[in-house]
């Protein structure tokens, strides 16, 4: 519903309906949304709070100038400037550089709210997302945490980005771009590129784009599977290169099977991981548990008991872990609350 359209439905409705539709409302925002959003000032002192965005929309920085600022401190960062002594950054800007960078990045957030200026945020802020990244395993600030360091989750961090290029990009171009970003800038060791896949899952709000994801992850898909034959099987198990290549073959398994799950294509969504899904000593019982923890996280308890049930008949013998928990899905006919399996 627009603006438009809820204030025409509204001002019909009498003091005491309004009244317990805002109270409604209310209890429906999430406690940070409203805490970040000043939910409360709003409703305390409309005319305060109005003033108040009023003089922060003033008071917004000069993009320009943010734009040349993030630009400089991203060229000086890979240059290793914020780590070691030299004529650019003093020493004092060095000892201070989460501090810029925090600033740089809510700066940049504030400003994407002008429609002029968003496309240009989203390319800022995605090339700050992928510094970051390369921080988290090379030396180029003092703290090989950066998203820890400025205090943003590198997940929240990531669907910013995502979700500004879905406002100024169409789907072929954000999807592509997007699933690319999390690929060629995975995990380091406090997240795992699963939960960096669910976050592009999250911004994949109807079943159109959904099916845009499935399209572009399996041509990727293809793609890499060509890249990995043209190797030779010797190349394949010793050098980087090949472990690269099946790393990125399995992570955008996994994208096609919980967006497909997503669609409730569950049986889909098994058969194209077990076509595809490679490991490298052909260990049919390990990918069998990584198979059935996917579906016990996306998919249905009935999917989880056939694919078991089916191992079974194909003399796979599942680890102890997995036998439990068969059997008490038989009888609770619920995955466990509280079992995790290892």
């Amino acid at each position: 519903m627009k603006v438009n359209e809820l204030r025409e439905v509204m001002k019909n409705r009498k003091k005491d309906e309004l009244q317990q539709l805002v109270v409604e409302m209310y209890k429906a925002i999430p406690k940070k949304m409203r805490e970040e959003k000043e939910i409360d000032q709003l409703i305390s002192d409309p005319q305060a709070f109005k003033k108040k965005k009023t003089k922060q929309k003033q008071q917004l920085p000069n993009f320009d100038v943010i734009e040349r600022e993030t630009e400089a401190f991203i060229e000086n960062a890979r240059a290793q400037n914020y780590v070691a002594p030299n004529r650019v950054i003093s020493k004092k800007e060095r000892s201070n550089w989460r501090f810029t960078a925090k600033r740089l990045v809510e700066q940049i957030t504030a400003i994407s709210h002008q429609p002029e200026h968003r496309k240009a945020c989203a390319s800022l802020l995605e090339e700050l997302y992928k510094l970051f990244c390369y921080a988290s395993g090379h030396y180029v600030f003092a703290s090989d945490e950066p998203f820890y360091t400025i205090k943003i989750p590198r997940e929240d961090f990531l669907k910013r980005v995502i979700l500004l290029k879905k406002d100024v990009e169409d789907p072929e171009k954000w999807i592509f771009d997007s699933l690319n970003l999390v690929l060629e800038h995975g995990a380091d060791r406090y997240t795992l590129t699963s939960s960096l896949l669910e976050v592009l899952l999250s911004t994949l709000s109807n079943a159109p784009l959904k099916e845009k994801m499935v399209q572009i992850a399996d041509r990727m898909l293809q793609k890499k599977q060509m890249d990995l034959k043209k190797l030779t099987k010797s190349n394949k198990r010793t050098s980087t290169i090949g472990f690269y290549n099946e790393e990125y073959i399995n992570n955008l398994v996994e994208m096609i099977f919980i967006t497909q799950s997503a669609l409730g294509e569950y049986k889909a969504a098994v058969d194209m991981f077990q076509k595809n899904y490679l490991n490298y000593n052909n260990d049919k019982e390990v990918n069998l548990y990584i198979l059935l923890s996917l579906i016990e996280k996306h998919q249905r308890v009935k999917d989880w008991i056939e694919v078991y049930e089916k191992a079974i008949q194909n003399k796979i013998k599942p680890r102890k872990n997995l036998q439990e928990m068969y059997d008490y899905i038989k009888v609770e006919n619920e995955f466990p609350k509280r079992v995790y399996i290892f």
